[in-house]
């Protein structure tokens, strides 16, 4: 009797595993994992992660440039804080990473200030990207902003009176035909 030796194929990922799996490197990458730390942790080549990552990153919108400025400058928030926290300590070398830090600032800085409109064409694109995001969690989409109704905010409920039951117990016994009324 011979034993078969050979590995079972290995499986595909179904859509929601290869979401989570781009999730997964994608904060890896964040965290600053290189690509082959990532590659050995997912069981993939550093390439395939490399090709992976490229691929999500052509799907994505770009941005506007207003959007990437202001993204740039909170990512360059922590850097600025640990370059000028060193420079305070007296380290020189510190300071051409600080000056680095602060020229970034200063080229995202002049275009996040740009004054943006608030006008038809900024609200329906907003319209767009809201419907994207319904459309992905499976809700309601709006075709026209024109047309959409505002919904009446809900009515507070009204507190009881101090000698008043509270609770569930009470809005049952207060129903008109008697149905849930509690006995």
């Amino acid at each position: 009797m011979e034993i078969n030796t050979t590995p079972a194929p290995k499986q595909r990922l179904n859509a929601l595993a290869r979401v989570a799996r781009r999730a997964r490197i994608f904060a890896r990458l964040r965290e600053g994992w290189a690509y082959d730390e990532i590659a050995r942790d997912e069981r993939l080549t550093a390439e395939r992660v490399r090709q992976i990552v490229r691929e999500a990153l052509e799907r994505r919108l770009p941005d506007e440039d207003t959007d990437h400025a202001k993204l740039q400058l909170d990512r360059l928030r922590p850097a600025m804080r640990v370059a000028t926290a060193a420079v305070e300590e007296g380290d020189v070398r510190a300071i051409a990473p600080l000056l680095k830090v602060l020229d970034r600032l200063d080229r995202y800085q002049k275009t996040a200030k740009v004054n943006q409109v608030y006008d038809d064409g900024a609200r329906k694109k907003l319209f767009e990207k809201l419907n994207r995001v319904a459309a992905n969690l499976g809700l309601a989409v709006i075709e026209d902003p024109t047309k959409a109704q505002a919904k009446p905010a809900p009515e507070a409920a009204p507190t009881p009176e101090p000698g008043e039951p509270k609770g569930p117990a009470a809005d049952k016994e207060k129903t008109p035909w008697g149905v849930g009324a509690s006995a």
